[in-house]
């Protein structure tokens, strides 16, 4: 057996940049949706929530 035969590689040499591509478009396209759902608050979200305390701190019960 000598490798593979050519049409197989001609196959291998387009699917996987493709499919690499379709992959990666996939992701950021996904990263996006996560990225503004973080950045529009919900209406019944206030803004104070999980500020912490003056002293930085999110439980004031760590003194």
């Amino acid at each position: 057996m000598d490798g593979l035969s050519e049409g197989w590689l001609q196959f291998l040499f387009v699917a996987v940049p493709v499919l690499s591509l379709v992959g990666t478009w996939m992701g950021l396209r996904t990263a996006g949706r996560l990225a503004g759902r973080r950045r529009t608050p919900a209406a019944d979200e206030h803004n104070e929530k999980n500020n912490g305390d003056s002293n930085g701190r999110s439980d004031p019960g760590l003194e």
